[in-house]
């Protein structure tokens, strides 16, 4: 197996971020129960419960899509993506890579079918070869003994 990429100290990062974000959210909860003991419209204990609930939802796309790790082995590649509480690894074939792109100098992209959203390399990682990673969309890159 080969790592491709690896950034588990901007992850740490990002998981206080997200520890931010449920906090926000409890405080909106907390918002939500005092107007509703209050007395006020349900319609408006509603929509704060809904704000309340944006960062959950959004943190779930945003750590689906935000890449650790990422090896090869043989065929596959093995994609570890941000979890709240531990990482999701995903076993993906490399023919299934459609597009390695590098829309911005912080960031990098990797577009694999059956996925309407890409996976995001942070290019500030501790370890990073690009030219392997860029390879992988050729399907032709030979792996590394």
């Amino acid at each position: 197996m080969t790592v491709l990429y690896e950034n588990r100290r901007r992850a740490k990062r990002a998981r206080l971020g997200i520890l931010g974000a449920v906090i926000w959210s409890i405080g909106w909860f907390y918002w939500a129960y005092v107007l509703n003991s209050g007395g006020t419209r349900t319609a408006a204990v509603v929509i704060v419960i809904l704000v309340g609930l944006l960062p959950f939802v959004a943190l779930h796309f945003y750590g689906s899509a935000y890449v650790v790790r990422l090896a090869r082995e043989g065929n596959e590649v093995i994609v570890t993506t941000l979890g709240l509480f531990t990482n999701h690894d995903m076993r993906v074939p490399v023919t299934a890579i459609l597009e390695v792109a590098r829309p911005e100098a912080a960031g990098m992209t990797i577009r694999v079918a059956g996925r309407r959203m890409p996976f995001m390399l942070d290019m500030q990682a501790e370890h990073g070869d690009l030219a392997a990673i860029a390879a992988l969309a050729n399907h032709s890159a030979p792996e590394k003994p």
